[in-house]
């Protein structure tokens, strides 16, 4: 209840306002919201009607994050202006923040979604190898961010990590979004990234956005013999043996560098016996 005379105590306004009566203190202590009114033989509080809306100013602009000392400055100076240029600044960090969360979430479903891929696969598939794995698929085309260059001494089992990392980074530079797996292709001729200590090796990432540079180009867009590889890299040859004897007995020929999609791979389980490989080898239509 008012005062009498268009005052209000610090508890009615906390009521009318909903502002925490030691949040009201704080304001008042840091000169945001000072009362206009005190009664000297109590100390009481009041506010004036101005005040209380002066008050919802303040809960407005602090629901966006606006800092309190740049409140000060906008109640203080009454200044529209102002007030319209902090809140489109804030905004923009809102909407930075929105786009940066979406990414999160977007890489978390993917990790989760191949997660739950590599599973069901090890579920599914017998504990020893067969060439039931082995099929013929269309690959989709999809757009890549990748390096290519020689890589030397080259060994296959140790999956070429630190170029990873460097993909990884230039995801990050571009503010992209990774939206598929990591994937390993060899110029060289079949096998030969096993047995040749230099490796014409380039890695891809498959993104969500196109760029007209030299490093952003299109992967798939062709029929393969696909095969799946579960365990440890350092045993892959053996699967590769396997699908190409398969696809050499089922009349095919390979039409371009063979290459290897990580399903699960070494950076997102640390379990050797668990990472998933599939071989994708380009044949004539």
């Amino acid at each position: 209840m008012s005062d009498g005379n268009n005052y209000y105590s610090i508890g009615k306004v906390s009521t009318l306002c909903n502002v925490p009566i030691k949040t009201l203190r704080y304001y008042d202590k840091i000169g945001l919201l000072v009362p206009e009114y005190r009664k000297s033989d109590s100390r009481y509080r009041y506010y004036t009607q101005n005040q209380i809306l002066t008050l919802f100013i303040i809960r407005k602009l602090k629901v966006l994050g606006i800092p309190l000392k740049e409140i000060n400055e906008i109640v203080s100076k009454k200044d529209a202006s102002q007030m319209s240029a902090c809140i489109q600044g804030r905004l923009m960090e809102i909407g930075q923040m929105i786009e940066d969360l979406n990414n999160q979430y977007a890489e978390g479903q993917l990790l989760l979604e191949r997660l739950e891929k590599g599973h069901n696969l090890l579920e599914t598939e017998q504990s020893n190898w067969t060439t039931e794995g082995i099929q013929v698929e269309d690959i989709p085309v999809r757009n890549v961010v990748f390096t290519r260059r020689i890589k030397k001494d080259y060994k296959n089992n140790d999956v070429s990590v630190d170029r990873w990392f460097e993909l990884f980074e230039m995801v990050a530079e571009w503010k992209l979004r990774t939206v598929g797996a990591v994937v390993l292709t060899y110029h060289n001729s079949p096998l030969e990234q096993f047995f040749k200590s230099d490796c014409d090796l380039e890695i891809s990432m498959q993104v969500n956005e196109m760029r007209d540079t030299p490093e952003f180009k299109t992967f798939g867009g062709f029929r393969a013999v696909t095969a799946l590889h579960i365990g440890r890299n350092d045993q892959i040859i053996q699967t590769h043996i396997k699908a190409i004897k398969w696809l050499n007995q089922q009349g095919y020929e390979i039409k371009g560098p063979i290459s290897e999609e990580y399903i699960i791979s070494p950076v997102d389980i640390n379990n050797e016996e668990n990472h998933i490989t599939k071989i994708i080898i380009p044949i004539s239509d």
